[in-house]
Formats: structure tokens, C-alpha cells, sequence
């Protein structure tokens, strides 16, 4: 299968469906911030080491998510992001799709599959990165997302099965019976978990034994100190800009794995902050067009005003990645004991 990068019709698309956004969407889409990224749980090193419980997602998977997920791939498709999450730099002379591409790559060889083996994508979006691991391990794909919007545009791609993929939640009970899977991944989904117990335990319910469990997400480093409110206000900027919700210090991620029954085998940080550069880069030319179009009235006001949202806040985002304060890309991998 052939990788393109995402096309000038894709982003054409893309635009028409956020100039197509109602009133009544723009202004939710908008006050899902207010209801998603406020006070939202945070779990420290210094937490940890105090033995502080972690303190899930309290909102889990709810209408404004959806709502805020339905706006946000559209504007990530008229980026260069249309799998909707910022790759870790594997190459740093590449473009953020070869990055995404390399990535998964590892992903691939980390879930130990093969053909004919099933392999459940929690939080799949499009479907876009499922239809690499298919392609790169023979396996079949399953996927669940919570916007419909993007199992829509699941459906419709030949290469993947359309009744493998469904509106699903992974903060309820996983609509599959035990031990169905040989492997399950999460790429930057789970900060929207609102019992990590719950979760990693149902995901170790529908693996087959020795089947792999890996996950990709934002996680808080060592650095990171809450009572900083310099460190404070970077994090909450990231929050809003890269759309997580809970941030946790990574040794939480671990233990998670480890209540739930699974032996974890790898747990490592990369950074992004040179693909996000790239994409930031590539806002700016956006935002100054879309500015001026919006003046003149070609376009709505409401059209640049999405525009500006997403991009708010990356320069803080870069100096945290910097500040080695989060990573977006903390990647853990697991077994389920055979």
C-alpha cells in the first residue's frame, strides 16, 4: 500500500466541511474547552512518590468530545495530520506522515502479529493507522472510535472491513467477548480514561493469552512541577492546543499495565517537538490567508476563528516538549501472560 500525503482534495474537503460548520456548532465546539480542559486531573512524580492515587478523567467519554473531535479532524486534515496524532521525531530530516509511517512501523513489530491474527485499534479514528498495521502484519482489523463522523469515513475505505469498525467507548465495558484479540493498541487516545483500572482490565479481558497490549500517550516527565505556575500555565496550554485531558506521570501508565495483570516488557518517552514545529509552521501561512479572507468576507469570521483555536498555545507546547516537562509520546508495551 502506497502512503501519500494527505492531498490538496483532502484538505479541500476538509475546509468545505468546517465552512459548512452551523452557528450552533461553531459555539459548541468552541465551549468544549471550557468543559473539557478545566481543572483536569493531573498526577505528578512527586504524587507518585507521596503515594497520591491516580485520579482518572472525570468527564470520560462524553458529547462535548465527540463534538470537540468531529471539528478537530477536520482541522488536522487540513494540516498534515489526518491520523490525528503528532508522531514521535524517528527521522528528523522527514515530513510528520514519514514519521507517522516509521512509527508504526514499531508498533507493528512491537504487537508480535501475524496472518490471520485480530488486532483491535482503541480510539481508531478513520481507520488510517489500522489499515497500516493490517498491511504491515497480514492481521485483521477491528476498530472502535467515539466520533461517528470518522467510523463514517472507516466505512468507506475498501482496504478495511466496514463491520470491524464501530462507534465504541472504552471507558464502558468492551463489546467483545474474552479473549478475542491477539493484540490491541491505543495511539494518544487514553487521556480521556476515566478509571485506568477499569480500562486496562478489560482490554486484558478481550486479549488472548500472550497477546500484546501497547499504547502511545501524553505523559507528564520528571520535571514537571505543578506548584511551578510557569510549568502550570505550559501544561495547560499544551492541554488546549494538543486536546488531552488527563496527565499523568508516566510510572502510573506502568502500574496501570501491572494491576491490570499485564508484564510489562518496554516503557520509553520520545519527543515530537520537531514534528509540531513543522505543523505550526504550516498554521501560521494558514492563519494569515484565512485572516484576510475573513475580512473581506469570502469566508465566515467563524472559519478563522477555528483555525486560530487549534493553533493558540503551540509555542507553549514546544518550550514544555523542551522543558522536557511532557512528552506526547510516552510508548509502552505489555503481555498478557500466556
Amino acid at each position: 500500500m502506497k502512503h501519500k500525503p494527505t492531498t490538496v482534495l483532502d484538505r479541500l474537503r476538509a475546509l468545505y466541511g468546517l465552512l459548512r460548520v452551523s452557528d450552533a456548532e461553531f459555539h459548541a465546539f468552541m465551549g468544549t474547552y471550557d468543559e473539557l480542559f478545566t481543572d483536569s486531573p493531573e498526577n505528578t512524580k512527586t504524587d507518585y512518590e507521596n503515594g497520591v492515587p491516580l485520579r482518572g478523567y472525570p468527564q470520560g467519554s462524553s458529547e462535548e468530545l465527540e463534538q470537540l473531535y468531529r471539528i478537530i479532524h477536520l482541522l488536522c486534515t487540513l494540516g498534515s495530520v489526518e491520523k490525528m496524532y503528532m508522531p514521535p521525531v524517528i527521522d528528523p530530516e522527514q515530513s510528520v506522515l514519514k514519521n507517522q509511517i516509521l512509527f508504526e512501523r514499531i508498533v507493528a513489530g512491537d504487537l508480535k502479529l501475524g496472518k490471520g491474527d485480530t488486532v483491535l485499534d482503541l480510539g481508531c479514528g478513520c481507520g488510517a493507522i489500522a489499515e497500516h498495521i493490517a498491511e504491515l502484519t497480514g492481521a485483521t482489523p477491528y476498530g472502535i472510535n467515539l466520533d461517528k463522523s470518522q467510523i463514517d469515513k472507516a466505512w468507506e475505505n475498501p482496504n478495511l472491513p466496514r463491520s470491524n469498525f464501530t462507534v465504541g467507548d472504552f471507558n464502558q465495558p468492551l463489546e467483545f467477548d474474552d479473549a478475542t484479540f491477539d493484540a490491541v493498541y491505543a495511539i494518544q487516545p487514553l487521556t480521556y480514561v476515566s478509571d485506568h483500572d477499569f480500562t486496562f482490565r478489560e482490554v486484558h479481558r478481550v486479549l488472548k493469552p500472550g497477546g500484546m497490549f501497547v499504547m502511545n500517550d501524553v505523559a507528564a516527565l520528571d520535571a514537571y512541577d505543578r506548584d511551578n505556575e510557569h510549568h502550570r500555565t505550559l501544561i495547560q496550554h499544551t492541554r488546549e492546543l494538543t486536546v488531552f485531558g488527563g496527565f499523568w506521570y508516566y510510572e502510573y501508565w506502568e502500574d496501570a499495565y501491572k494491576n491490570a495483570g499485564f508484564d510489562l516488557i518496554s516503557s520509553v518517552g520520545r519527543s515530537a517537538v520537531e514534528m509540531i514545529k513543522r505543523e505550526v509552521a504550516l498554521f501560521d501561512r494558514y492563519e494569515a490567508v484565512f485572516s484576510f479572507l475573513a475580512k473581506i468576507h469570502v469566508i465566515p469570521r467563524k472559519t478563522d476563528a477555528m483555525i486560530r483555536r487549534v493553533k493558540e498555545n503551540s509555542r507553549s507546547y514546544i518550550q514544555a516538549e523542551e522543558e522536557e516537562l511532557l512528552t506526547l509520546n510516552w510508548h509502552c508495551v505489555a503481555q498478557k501472560p500466556a
